[in-house]
């Protein structure tokens, strides 16, 4: 009796053993098996609940890949929408084609095994709509390509954040005299100024900007739909101080010498020392000059517009600029019958209004 009992003993130890070493063999031959992918992610184009996404798939496949005529399927949650948009595949040398289920992707090994960093929708990404709540989900991989894991997304209540601004409307307005023979420019930063004609004689037209200082006025604004320079005489024409009546009239007019006449005009010849705007960002919009003011005018083309004592605009911009110029040039005449004075004079206001 004892010697049996030292045999079921013996015997019960070693089919206790051979149960542990099965054991160890099956999980050795599951691990050895095992195919998974490494840096498995699914990028989304939104991870706000409720919301259609576009998904792009990365991961790198394991040894052998999806082989030709083999599946990896990729399973979503079926809080999922279905999903749509078949999906471009990439795959080292080796290619696979894109099927869609409901919740499914299914990824077919093409004739040359799908091998490497395996991409999919990084062209044409396919699309589906995220759960109704947040929270972790997990995406599980499996097939006939023995291929398995899994990788997790994260859906939030709120995706976004809303980033406001504002700007205040501005306008900026300098105009004054430079010396003659200097540049109107988008850096003009002067103030008022006097331009002294000299002695008019009729043997000239006197102008600004040849031995006389020139006007030069510059606006910036961030209106939309732009700004307007506007004009207005004193006097409407160069009057004496001393003998009110004796004057020389305004008038739109070609100034030629011997024929009396006053008036102003916004420089024509077209180069950078006349006209222009700021080259830095933004540039926006150019300066127009304004007719009666807009005729031929330069130190020696003499088209005038007339002034008056009412505002009247000399130039304008169509939207929002940076340090928009224009010079402005100031002109006169006589005919041998004026009245001979030391006082003649007329002030100019300019004013620059935006519209926003």
């Amino acid at each position: 009796m004892q010697l049996k009992k030292v045999q079921k003993a013996s015997f019960a130890k070693f089919l206790t053993l051979a149960t542990i070493l099965v054991s160890v063999f099956v999980m050795n031959a599951g691990t050895a098996n095992a195919l998974v992918p490494t840096l498995m992610k699914d990028t989304l184009s939104r991870e706000k609940t409720s919301t259609t996404a576009a998904h792009v798939i990365s991961m790198t496949l394991p040894a052998g890949g999806i082989t030709t005529g083999n599946t990896l399927t990729i399973t979503y949650p079926g809080t999922f929408g279905t999903l749509t948009t078949t999906p471009d595949v990439i795959c080292g040398a080796g290619s696979a084609t894109a099927g869609l289920g409901t919740t499914v992707l299914t990824l077919t090994g093409g004739a040359t095994p799908c091998t490497g960093t395996l991409l999919v929708g990084s062209v044409t990404p396919f699309t589906s709509t995220n759960p109704g709540s947040n929270g972790s989900y997990v995406v599980t991989l499996a097939g006939s390509a023995s291929i398995t894991g899994s990788f997790a997304v994260t859906i939030v209540t709120d995706d976004q954040v809303s980033i406001t601004a504002s700007i205040d409307p501005s306008i900026t307005f300098n105009v004054g005299t430079q010396s003659s023979g200097t540049a109107c420019s988008g850096s003009f930063a002067g103030n008022g100024g006097t331009v002294a004609l000299g002695t008019l004689t009729t043997g000239a037209v006197a102008t600004s900007d040849t031995s006389v200082a020139n006007i030069c006025t510059r606006v910036t604004t961030n209106a939309g739909t732009g700004a307007v320079v506007k004009v207005k005489s004193l006097n409407a024409a160069l009057k004496s101080t001393a003998v009110p009546g004796d004057t020389i009239a305004s008038t739109s007019a070609t100034l030629s010498a011997g024929t009396s006449g006053y008036g102003v005009c916004v420089g024509s010849g077209g180069g950078a020392s006349e006209t222009g705007k700021d080259v830095t960002t933004p540039v926006g919009a150019s300066p127009v000059a304004t007719s009666p003011f807009n005729g031929s005018c330069t130190t020696a083309a003499h088209a005038v517009g007339g002034l008056t004592t009412g505002a009247q605009s000399i130039w304008s911009l169509a939207n929002a600029s940076q340090n928009a110029y224009f010079k402005i040039y100031v002109k006169a005449a006589i005919s041998g019958t004026v009245p001979a004075h030391s006082d003649y004079s007329d002030t100019l206001t300019f004013v620059a209004t935006a519209t926003f």
